[in-house]
């Protein structure tokens, strides 16, 4: 699941994600949310999620000189998704009384 977002003026140092499944409130995530710290880009990709789960999603920025984290942002949802795997058994052949098709089958 990728996420990113947009940096408020100020002094922050880098950015904390924590994610779940379960959707706690608006600007608190649960207390078990997943957690990942020392973020310093805008973006990330969270991996090692289920496939076809929706996973809420919060920010907060790691504050420059403080030693202190600043509020969550707004939660945000998204659903994740695997990449399929690689088609196996590829096959192509012409459909039956048929010179100008192909048709290609996989498994």
């Amino acid at each position: 699941l990728n996420v990113s977002w947009t940096v408020v003026t100020g002094t922050a140092i880098g950015f904390v994600v924590r994610y779940s499944t379960d959707s706690g409130t608006e600007t608190d995530p649960p207390s078990d949310a997943t957690k990942r710290p020392g973020i310093t880009a805008t973006s990330t990709t969270l991996t090692g999620l289920q496939s076809g789960t929706t996973y809420y999603v919060w920010v907060a920025a790691e504050i420059l000189g403080a030693g202190v984290q600043g509020p969550y942002s707004m939660k945000v949802s998204g659903i994740a998704y695997s990449v399929p795997g690689t088609p196996t058994n590829l096959m192509i052949s012409p459909p039956s009384g048929s010179c100008d098709q192909l048709m290609v089958t996989w498994t």
